[in-house]
């Protein structure tokens, strides 16, 4: 959040410098313009009562546009310039001081931007000019407000300056920044608002780098491509925003027509926008489908306001002025001439707004995301603890060994012991259950695990011990001694000694690597019977080489350990 606040205040740095700069050399405005559908030759023109002569010098939605600059005595105006915009033909007319009328026509294919964001006409030559330029533009396709038109005395006149290049370039880092950030994320939350989010920051990136000088300053453009991309930028943040809109806002806070209209008009508008784009120019086409747009954005955040939702708020603070430029710019396509005088900076203190705002909510829920992601990964470590634990004892049950058993062998555990208590169900009876459990739970502490030793609750008196390492007969043996010196010191009300049986089987590595738990426990239980047998409270262990598979009765070298 602070570096992005370091941001905007380089930003808001960098305007006033821009306000600060030099005025440029003498330019000329247009001083009056005549939009007409019908085709006059400039000898027509010149007499036409239709000319508009005040201070808008808009270009109007009709096929011909026709401009007059008078007061061309005053310098030497060399030039005419035009910002970057789709027509059919531009022809300039220079009246000489004898009447003599010279012109110069300029069409699309033959414009190169590569310094700056204009389209230039020379004017021509007619030795003493005395009289007005006029100059008509064919096929003018009024997707937002008008460009600037002048005449200049040089191109170098129409360029933009170094302060609001660096201006642009500080923007466009303030923007990739939330946008790199968010395609990194977007990639490890597996979250679609977060992609969007990151799709329509590149949109942004793009307009700005088209509409500021920065691409031009890059690369050389011919004029179709040039306003191919540029629009291209505006289409993306626009279809982008709907998108992220439809994901953002809570499941609950939309309907799911509201969610439908949302994705069918994003990619109306992205259908609308690249047709305008790459293969026929139609404001009124693309101007309807921002209509629309903005139609289904104002439903969507009604929607989601009466439902209560939290995260529609941040949308409409942050997009509240790109909304209200988006109003402007379809009502001017579809030629209603729109309610504001903009130009790109007032666009870009619209993106600095966004990004403030609304990247912080994307931030707000991303942290939200990770806390409760956090809390499903402990609650879901817990639960499987609580799945693969005895509650009484905290020893690993059945189930956690089934699991893991093939790991355990690998790692050497060629070792079974079980153990049963010997009249365990004498102490049930006399003390109760809840002195049985306290038995249980000194049993589970006495045999509790270490590096060489996992301990599990088999069921009801009975435990398994998987061994591994040097002496295992001594430190079997050593877990029985334990559970009659921790049940004595930690049941008080008994008066008797606990003790237990146990059958320890070893096998061979070659033995283990063929047997399966349950020939674990088959071998082990085996043993544990012949200790019953014997009077209890004895070991009796048994190693078992690869010739005693299949045979369960009959083990080689089986001791009596008292």
């Amino acid at each position: 959040m602070g570096a992005i606040l370091g941001r905007i205040g380089m930003v808001l740095a960098l305007v006033c410098a821009c306000l600060a700069a030099p005025a440029a050399a003498a330019t000329l405005d247009p001083s009056c313009v005549l939009s007409t559908s019908d085709d006059l030759s400039v000898e027509n023109v010149r007499s036409d009562p239709r000319w508009v002569c005040d201070d808008s010098f808009a270009l109007g939605s009709a096929r011909f546009n026709w401009l007059r600059f008078d007061g061309t005595d005053r310098a030497d105006y060399r030039f005419f310039a035009m910002e970057a915009r789709a027509f059919d033909s531009i022809k300039v007319y220079r009246v000489a001081r004898d009447g003599l009328i010279g012109s110069k026509a300029l069409l699309p294919d033959d414009v190169h931007i590569d310094e700056s964001n204009g389209v230039f006409v020379p004017l021509p030559d007619v030795g003493d000019p005395q009289g007005p330029v006029f100059v008509r533009i064919d096929g003018y396709a009024k997707f937002r407000d008008a460009p600037r038109v002048r005449l200049l005395e040089s191109v170098e006149e129409f360029q933009q300056s170094v302060p609001k290049l660096v201006f642009a370039a500080l923007l466009m880092g303030l923007v990739l920044a939330p946008c790199i950030l968010a395609t990194m994320l977007a990639y490890a939350l597996r979250q679609a608002f977060v992609a969007w989010y990151a799709l329509m920051c590149s949109g942004m990136a793009l307009t700005i780098a088209m509409t500021s000088g920065l691409a031009i300053s890059w690369l050389t453009w011919n004029l179709s491509v040039f306003l191919a991309f540029e629009r291209l930028g505006y289409v993306l943040i626009v279809f982008a925003s709907c998108q992220f809109a439809r994901d953002f806002i809570e499941q609950e806070a939309l309907s799911a027509g509201v969610r439908s209209a949302l994705r069918w008009s994003g990619i109306a508008i992205l259908v609308a926008g690249v047709l305008n784009a790459l293969v026929v120019q139609n404001p009124v086409l693309f101007g309807s489908a921002q209509l629309v747009v903005l139609a289904v954005l104002i439903v969507a955040f009604g929607q989601a306001l009466r439902r209560g939702s939290l995260w529609v708020r941040y949308q409409l603070a942050g997009w509240s002025f790109a909304m209200v430029l988006v109003a402007d710019m379809a009502l001017k396509g579809v030629g209603h001439g729109g309610f504001l005088d903009t130009d790109f900076f007032i666009v870009y203190y619209a993106m600095v707004w966004e990004i403030l705002v609304v990247a912080t909510g994307v931030t707000h829920r991303v942290l939200m995301l990770r806390s409760d992601r956090d809390r499903a990964r402990q609650l879901a470590i817990e639960m499987e603890t609580l799945a693969e634990r005895d509650p009484l004892t905290g020893l690993l049950n059945r189930r956690a060994i089934d699991l893991r058993f093939g790991d355990l062998k690998a790692e050497g555990f060629t070792a079974c012991a079980l153990l049963d208590l010997d009249h365990f169900k004498s102490i049930n009876d006399e003390f109760g259950h809840t002195t049985g459990d306290e038995v249980l739970v000194a049993v589970g502490a006495a045999l509790a695990p270490d590096d060489d030793t996992v301990a599990i609750r088999v069921g009801g008196e009975e435990f398994m011990l998987l061994m591994r390492g040097d002496n295992i007969e001594e430190r079997a043996k050593r877990r029985l001694a334990a559970i009659s010196l921790r049940t004595a010191r930690d049941v008080d009300l008994l008066d008797r000694i606990v003790t237990a049986s146990m059958g320890l089987a070893q096998f061979s590595d070659a033995a283990a690597a063929e047997c399966s738990l349950e020939d674990y426990y088959m071998r082990a239980d085996v043993l544990l019977y012949r200790a019953k047998q014997a009077g209890r409270n004895k070991l009796v262990a048994a190693e078992v080489g690869m010739h005693d598979i299949g045979q369960t009765a009959e083990l080689t070298k089986e001791r009596h350990v008292a």
